[in-house]
């Protein structure tokens, strides 16, 4: 059986009649008072009075809660978070942050030349080469330490970190 546009609204109509009287019927009013009217007479009686009036149900009334006595709720900031997790394993321990590290070596040895007491070192970096010996900074970074046979130890400046590059014994 197909419905045509007027009887949808009919029936429609009589849905919404039906859902306003049963509103009507439970919420107990009669209707001709408005409640949002009503609210700020009640309230303009009672500052002038002076006094409280405590609501007590009769035998046909429920009792009512006076909305205006009630404070709200306060929570403590030491609450934290109510819907985090909760558990009763100790959470494990914080890691502690690594000490910087220098960065690493990009110093490709070209050579050593000794003369008496005093070695100098051939070093290049990208497209600069440096000769240095004992002592001496590298563009106030590095700082040559020892020179030996097989290794080259450098203090990296800014952090006071040793590196150690290795020369080998084939050259």
């Amino acid at each position: 059986m197909k419905t045509t546009g007027r009887g949808r609204v009919v029936w429609l109509g009589g849905a919404l009649l039906a859902t306003l009287l049963a509103t009507q019927w439970v919420s107990g009013g009669d209707g001709g008072t408005d409640p949002v009217a009503a609210v700020p007479e009640q309230k303009a009686q009672r500052e002038i009075t002076g006094e409280r009036k405590e609501l007590h149900a009769t035998e046909d009334d429920t009792a009512q809660l006076e909305l205006e006595r009630l404070e709200r709720r306060k929570f403590s900031a030491q609450a934290g978070n109510l819907f985090s997790r909760q558990s009763w394993i100790p959470p494990p321990p914080t890691a502690k942050p690594q000490p910087p590290s220098p960065p690493p070596l990009m110093f490709k040895y070209l050579g050593k030349v000794t003369e008496g007491d005093q070695t100098q070192v051939f070093l290049a970096l990208a497209e600069r080469n440096y000769v240095v010996k004992v002592g001496e900074k590298i563009d106030n970074q590095y700082r040559v330490d020892e020179v030996t046979d097989h290794a080259i130890t450098l203090t990296y400046i800014p952090l006071n970190a040793k590196q150690v590059l290795s020369i080998g014994s084939g050259v």
